[in-house]
């Protein structure tokens, strides 16, 4: 059987326009509900994120007191490496003065006697003298005195002398003959020569390094 609305037409439209009034309404009400639950949870995730913000804070003052706890241990760590490239740079400008009386036995030609060898080490290669390095001129800082029989056999011990790597300006200060005197069993005469020697210290190639103590003593 077919429906037939007996409703008047004014009737109909106001039904109609309730309907759509109450379909207006509820959409309201799910998108004020969704918008609802929508900031309950944003507030959730900034109540988390405040949450771990404070956590984050705390460590970081918990970490900053041990670092301040351990300041005075990292400056101690700081002034002993600071001493030891100190000691370093020390140890390896010394002069091997072991080194060079070695290699001096083994270069000194069989007829020369040395009487003498008088060693110092130039204030331009001492700790603290940084300043001189390359501008003092060259100083005798080793001195050899000796004799021998010929002047040709001092030559080959100055020559010789060239040889050690840590000798440089081999210079002559003096080559003198002097009379015959009696040698060995047989009474035999022979002439020698009594010289002197001077060589400069090779300098270093890095200054010295200074001393803290030296550092304040020059101030």
């Amino acid at each position: 059987m077919k429906r037939i609305n007996l409703l008047p037409p004014e009737a109909r439209v106001k039904a109609s326009r309730e309907r759509g009034l109450i379909y207006a309404v509820l959409f309201l009400v799910v998108v004020v509900v969704a918008l609802g639950l929508v900031y309950v949870w944003q507030n959730n995730i900034v109540k988390t994120k405040e949450d771990q913000l404070a956590q984050i804070q705390a460590e970081e003052q918990v970490v900053t007191a041990q670092a301040a706890a351990l300041a005075p241990y990292a400056q101690i760590q700081a002034q002993r490496a600071a001493m030891t490239l100190t000691g370093k740079g020390i140890y390896e400008a010394r002069v091997p003065w072991s080194t060079i009386l070695e290699e001096v036995s083994l270069v000194i030609p069989e007829n020369v006697r040395l009487q003498s060898m008088t060693c110092a080490v130039p204030a331009s290669m001492q700790p603290g003298a940084a300043a001189a390095v390359g501008a003092a001129p060259a100083s005798a800082d080793v001195t050899f005195t000796g004799t021998t029989y010929t002047h040709q056999d001092v030559a080959e011990f100055m020559t010789r002398l060239g040889l050690i790597p840590q000798l440089t300006n081999i210079l002559l200060g003096s080559s003198t003959g002097s009379a015959a005197a009696a040698t060995g069993t047989s009474g035999s005469t022979q002439s020698t020569v009594s010289f002197t020697i001077t060589a400069s210290l090779r300098p270093y190639q890095t200054p010295p390094p200074t001393t803290a103590l030296q550092a304040g003593a020059g101030q």
